[in-house]
């Protein structure tokens, strides 16, 4: 089951007890950019497509830093 656009969403949340970061989501390109360093993170849930896609994803980050804050643009 895919989710349909309006349905779509990521939440990023920090647990300053634990001192780590939750990320839930079924935006697909944030899915895809938290596979290509799996390594990084605990898999909490997952919901995968009948095209064994993932479609959603929970996970906690192990190690490594989040910046939730706004950068201005790199100079090309």
């Amino acid at each position: 089951m895919a989710y349909l656009p309006e349905e779509r969403e990521t939440v990023i949340n920090y647990d300053e007890l634990e001192d780590t970061w939750t990320f839930e989501t079924s935006v697909r390109r944030h899915i895809t950019k938290i596979e290509k360093r799996i390594e990084l993170y605990d898999t909490l849930s997952e919901e995968i497509d009948e095209r064994g896609r993932r479609v959603y994803l929970r996970v906690k980050m192990k190690n490594g830093t989040v910046s939730p804050f706004a950068k201005p643009p790199r100079k090309k």
